[in-house]
């Protein structure tokens, strides 16, 4: 009976800690983007197999922390992607397969400092499946965008998130979005008891 209540309890320190950690996080913000307002995307290549592409005249933001990248695909293969300078690689990273949709957000390592006129290559092997290289076509370029954490945490943005998640609801209003925290913890907190009551 009494391990059982130092897991439960040890379970539930840890979620709690989890979402304080959270909390104090910093959502990803666009530090910099060659996309051009208001365009559409255009596809710029395709690739049925193997293939690399790498594109010169960037600049990585001091502070990056992930490269999203326009490709699009139903089911994503695994993408590698380096940044370099002068021919000498000065960040790296990859993101698994499985991704969805128009882009791919690959973390790399952060800089302390901004480099300029870097080329960011990309490479993938795919198998059973497309990709499509999306930017502008005028002059060819493939959409990226430089991602660094913003300057507010998530707790202090939890006002304007509770707001936007209760518009378009049958009941709308932030209300609603605090009243289901409130039930899952409620729920918890009375599932845990029931569980520590009813063990033998």
């Amino acid at each position: 009976m009494r391990s059982v209540k130092v897991a439960l309890a040890g379970g539930l320190t840890v979620l709690l800690l989890t979402i304080g950690l959270t909390l104090l996080g910093s959502p990803l913000s666009v530090a910099r983007t060659n996309r051009p307002p208001g365009r559409p995307e255009e596809p710029i290549a395709t690739a049925n197999s193997s293939a690399s592409y790498c594109q010169d005249a960037e600049t990585l933001p001091r502070a990056t922390s992930a490269i999203r990248v326009w490709l699009d695909a139903v089911a994503g293969p695994r993408v590698t992607l380096g940044v370099y300078s002068r021919g000498r690689r000065v960040t790296s990273g990859a993101h698994g397969s499985g991704w969805v949709g128009g882009s791919v957000t690959v973390p790399v390592k952060p800089l302390d400092r901004t480099v300029y006129d870097v080329t960011v290559c990309i490479s993938f092997v795919v198998q059973d499946e497309t990709v499509t290289l999306q930017g502008t076509n005028e002059p060819k370029r493939l959409w990226i965008e430089y991602l660094r954490p913003g300057r507010q945490t998530w707790a202090s943005l939890a006002g304007t998130i509770a707001y936007h998640m209760g518009l378009g609801r049958a009941a709308p209003g932030t209300w609603i979005v605090f009243l289901a925290i409130a039930l899952v913890v409620a729920v918890s907190m009375l599932t845990s008891r029931l569980l520590i009551r009813e063990l033998p």
